[in-house]
């Protein structure tokens, strides 16, 4: 990508001309491995903004940034044959350019002789030139490998698994333990394919046929829910952005499943909403839309940096009767409600191919402490819901601990709570045979959601 520089350009735009697309794709997932507390999206989003790309250039950044992220363990597999000494011990710089050279080798239709030469040409361009001539050795090595290469050095199924699908063993581990062969297969499968996109239209801003002419006028392709018609399954989300449609508050981005958990509570006229884990405040939006503005929600988060987006989703949705408030579920007061939505911390083991770095960032001693906040939030929250009240218990994780078992532990110790199945005609597909919602990423094609209705005796 070449871009002609005058004498006269500022000096901040060339260097944001100067960066290529592959160089930012390698600058964020330099990033990523340096900065463990920001997610790759994050991440990824600031370094889009720095260069003048067209649509189809960021495309190919994210389809790479994102690839890299997800196949990592099985990358390093490759580059280990291919290595001579120590890779664990090399630094990240080279990692980083290595695993970009071989993905593109294995994954992208790039051609071989451009994914060798152009990632040597990278590492010189990113100050990197003394390890160019073990970039292109490597790189030429592993062109030869394939897959069954690894796999025949792996030492035991349970590897063999964990290379081929590039999961953690101990997350294998788990769902082997519950999951049929091909169940686990079809399931890290999901996980390494880029997310469907869904939109949510704001029902108090525009109706169905003004929106799908808005589609149809930028020639975005779209499938309309058949479960929750004011969610749309489209192809690709690249150009709605920038619209004024979208700043002016007529969708938002949110996953269908998440639609789902959302609209368990049934939003009256007159309710008292408290969403207790809010950010970024996607079910708190839809529960405003589907109560009309109605009802009065509260917003809260132990989050100040996070509150920020759900403010930011209050103005540009024009939601109305809706308060903002800091605070940490687990341990302080709520605001009294008849209907509480706890979307508590999790694992979030079923979201793993829109979180592509969410499988190295835990653990499995994670799911304890995990399961010690998730009990603090609904035990504390218990205490500020009426009588007769409504709490919907949510996570994003397919982990029997952070759900049903949770539920079952905690429950014991509850006053006046009982599990009230769901009986929605619409969501029967999804129902467990407890009366819980519970979406499987690779059997329902959505991300992975868990929520239980828990009301209080009159």
């Amino acid at each position: 990508m070449s871009h002609p520089i005058s004498v006269d350009t500022p000096l901040k735009l060339v260097i944001r001309l100067a960066s290529t697309p592959r160089e930012l794709a390698y600058k964020a997932l330099l990033a990523a491995e340096k900065d463990q507390s920001t997610g790759i999206d994050e991440l990824l989003a600031n370094f889009l903004q720095q260069g003048e790309l067209t649509q189809q250039e960021k495309r190919w950044i994210m389809e790479l940034v994102y690839g890299v992220t997800r196949m990592k363990l099985q990358l390093d597999a490759w580059i280990e044959m291919a290595f001579k000494g120590r890779y664990r011990k090399a630094q990240h710089p080279l990692k980083s350019l290595l695993r970009m050279g071989v993905f593109q080798l294995k994954y992208m239709h790039t051609s071989e002789h451009a994914a060798i030469n152009e990632t040597v040409a990278l590492s010189r361009r990113v100050k990197q030139s003394q390890a160019s001539g073990l970039v292109n050795a490597v790189l030429r090595k592993t062109q030869s490998l394939e897959l069954e290469d690894l796999l025949n050095k792996s030492e035991d199924d349970l590897e063999h698994l964990s290379i081929e699908t590039s999961h953690p063993q101990w997350l294998l581990e788990k769902w082997i333990s519950r999951y049929t062969k091909d169940e686990v297969s079809a399931f890290c499968s999901h996980n390494n394919t880029a997310p469907k996109t869904w939109i949510r239209r704001n029902i108090q801003i525009v109706g169905a046929e003004d929106f799908e002419s808005f589609l149809d006028g930028l020639d975005i392709k779209y499938q309309k829910s058949d479960i929750l018609d004011v969610f749309y399954e489209i192809g690709s989300a690249s150009s709605l952005f920038s619209t004024k449609e979208f700043h002016g508050g007529w969708f938002s981005f949110q996953d269908l499943a998440a639609g789902l958990v959302a609209s368990l509570i049934d939003p009256e006229s007159g309710d008292t909403i408290v969403d207790a884990c809010s950010a970024p405040g996607g079910k708190m939006a839809f529960i405003s839309e589907l109560s009309g503005g109605q009802a009065k929600i509260i917003a809260c988060d132990a989050s100040h940096s996070r509150l920020a987006k759900v403010r930011e989703n209050i103005l540009r949705l024009g939601l109305k009767q809706i308060e903002v408030l800091e605070l940490d579920a687990a341990l302080e007061p709520l605001p009294a409600a008849n209907k509480i939505l706890l979307d508590v911390p999790c694992s979030g083991t079923g979201v793993l191919n829109r979180r592509p770095d969410a499988r190295w960032k835990r653990q499995a001693s994670d799911i304890l402490s995990l399961t010690v906040i998730q009990s603090n939030i609904l035990t504390n929250s218990w205490k500020y819901l009426a009588p007769g009240g409504l709490l919907v218990y949510a996570t994003c994780t397919v982990e029997p601990d952070e759900n049903w078992e949770l539920i079952d532990s905690v429950l014991e110790h509850l006053d006046q709570a009982s599990v009230e199945a769901i009986d929605h005609e619409n969501l029967k597909p999804y129902i467990d045979e407890r009366g819980a919602l519970s979406t499987l990423p690779w059997l329902h094609d959505m991300d992975g959601m868990f929520a239980v209705k828990i009301r209080k005796a009159l």
